[in-house]
């Protein structure tokens, strides 16, 4: 008996037969390796925040401008916490980020907070483009709609997503 990296040589019958393997349910150690220098240093540069995430999540990261003389009728405009702001902006030039987000969720048929906890639980070190797709739904997305940065912070998407990065690549 022969082993290759496409499979088995074996006798059968007095005859020579390849048996193919299938390996793509786990990966081999280059892959976990290469997928681990991929993406490490980004999830590095995101991991520092996971303390001030602790802090806020479930209180106010985000305020209304209301200044001098401005009515309850006129427009208002978000104040964000300084910290939120460095944040998405390191989140912006990240590996992590994928504006084709809404094909992940239809994929994966996520709707709602409570299954994209669950999806992010759920992943492991081949589910990264789950990952990125979850977290730039909230970092690309408050870029338009302001409220899903304080979203994500107040329901712990991000801190979240950051557990899973720190667990999941050994930071």
């Amino acid at each position: 008996m022969f082993s290759g990296p496409e499979g088995r040589i074996s006798k059968y019958a007095g005859k020579n037969i390849m048996i193919m393997e299938d390996s793509s349910q786990k990966p081999d150690m280059d892959t976990r390796k290469n997928l681990i220098q991929h993406y490490r240093p980004d999830a590095e540069r995101l991991v520092p925040y996971i303390s001030w995430l602790e802090k806020k999540h479930g209180g106010d990261v985000m305020n209304s401008y209301e200044g001098e003389g401005v009515q309850k009728t006129t427009f208002t405009f978000p104040v964000y916490d300084s910290t939120l702001l460095n944040f998405v902006k390191t989140a912006k030039g990240t590996v992590f980020i994928t504006r084709n987000y809404q094909y992940v969720y239809n994929r994966n048929r996520i709707k709602g907070t409570a299954q994209e906890k669950k999806a992010i639980r759920r992943a492991t070190l081949q589910d990264m483009e789950l990952l990125s797709g979850i977290f730039s739904r909230y970092v690309l997305g408050g870029m338009t709609k302001g409220a899903l940065w304080a979203e994500a912070v107040e329901n712990g998407i991000f801190l979240e997503v950051l557990y899973k990065l720190r667990e999941l690549l050994g930071i």
